[in-house]
């Protein structure tokens, strides 16, 4: 990217807010999605037991609605993979985070993989696919193979997830994927993101959009009076 936001509101349209908790309450996911609404956030990205109740807090909103398929190794049988994804367009979801699973690739199996991702792009039907690759399960080798068939199934996203890793995630392990990715493919990178400055230097290396799951905090750093002090903050 030509340019990377500065103002809090700009930079929000640049994250997604990550709501994943297994425990969340339906209160919490309430207070989260109108925080999201709040905050003029690009998306939030939710778990399909709790897609019914987004729709109906982010009906008005131009917030969009993801949910993730094989959440959070990939390792499902990619048949269950295709039944969560029409599950999910059912409840209301809007886009897809598939995380696909590395055994494919690992037992030389490529054609296991690609079949995954075309079932979920098919799925999906027209709404958009993202493909997660988890930190560190791929060798360089998988990751070039599994780029390309994700280049080959129509998905238009990848995305890159850490925190599955004890070694935090910076810009250089996005920077590997970015290098071997074909023209006009688009990236994500979720993680445990909480500083402002992590997330710039993200979007300065090509990131299109962060997830993460204190995306307040990542803006308040230079936020203004009006946007810290809110009804949201927990």
């Amino acid at each position: 990217m030509g340019s990377h936001p500065h103002q809090p509101s700009e930079l929000a349209a640049h994250l997604d807010y990550t709501l994943l908790k297994p425990d969340a309450s339906r209160e919490e996911i309430k207070l989260r999605c109108q925080e999201a609404a709040h905050l003029g956030l690009n998306a939030v990205t939710l778990h399909s037991s709790r897609l019914t109740l987004a729709s109906l807090i982010l009906e008005d909103s131009p917030v969009k609605i993801c949910c993730v398929v094989g959440f959070p190794f990939g390792a499902p049988d990619s048949d269950i993979k295709r039944y969560e994804t029409e599950v999910a367009i059912d409840l209301g979801a809007e886009e897809i985070a598939l995380v696909i699973n590395p055994i494919h690739l690992k037992d030389g199996q490529p054609k296991l993989l690609f079949r995954e991702l075309r079932d979920v792009v098919e799925a999906a039907e027209t709404r958009p696919v993202k493909v997660v690759f988890c930190q560190g399960m791929f060798t360089d080798r998988e990751t070039a193979q599994a780029i390309e068939l994700v280049r080959e199934s129509g998905a238009g996203t990848i995305e890159l997830l850490g925190g599955v890793r004890p070694e935090a995630l910076s810009p250089e392990d996005f920077l590997k994927i970015r290098e071997q990715s074909p023209e006009g493919m688009r990236f994500k990178v979720t993680g445990p993101l909480t500083r402002q400055e992590e997330a710039l230097a993200f979007l300065k290396a090509g990131v299109h959009l962060l997830g993460t799951p204190e995306p307040r905090r990542v803006l308040e750093d230079d936020a203004d009076d009006e946007v810290s002090h809110t009804p949201f903050r927990s």
